[in-house]
């Protein structure tokens, strides 16, 4: 796993130019307890493929996360983004505006690895991330 974080790591400076960061610590958690640190209701239904505590500078990935699996090699990577947002103090409006960036490169990430439809794998669309990153009640 250490050799994956450091390559993601590496990938998301020579795309940012931000500096590097320490490798976050790594958890592993059900959907349950990630929509809970999430702030999310724990019934709330969502299923989560990684979660980023910016408070704790930590990654959850769920139980099931596999390293073969693109679409959650490409979660750990959106984390990753966070965290090294994080780590660099990158201001933003509000803290969902930070998720535009890390959609952005794992969109460039995901064609890079040749998925000709990175939306489609990770199922969302450019919709949803507008709403997830856009800035509501001063948050």
């Amino acid at each position: 796993m250490n050799a994956l974080i450091a390559t993601y790591i590496a990938w998301i400076i020579a795309q940012t130019g931000f500096a590097p960061p320490a490798h976050p610590p790594i958890h592993f958690a059900t959907s349950a307890e990630m929509a809970v640190l999430s702030g999310a209701p724990e019934n709330s239904g969502l299923e989560f493929q990684a979660l980023y505590s910016r408070e704790q500078g930590a990654i959850y990935l769920p139980h099931e996360w596999q390293p073969v699996n693109l679409r959650q090699k490409s979660a750990l990577l959106h984390e990753l983004v966070h965290h090294v947002q994080r780590a660099n103090n990158v201001e933003a409006p509000c803290v969902a505006a930070h998720e535009r960036q890390a959609y952005d490169l794992q969109m460039k990430w995901l064609r890079e690895q040749g998925v000709e439809d990175p939306y489609s794998l990770i199922g969302t669309n450019e919709l949803t991330i507008y709403m997830v990153s856009v800035c509501r009640d001063g948050s």
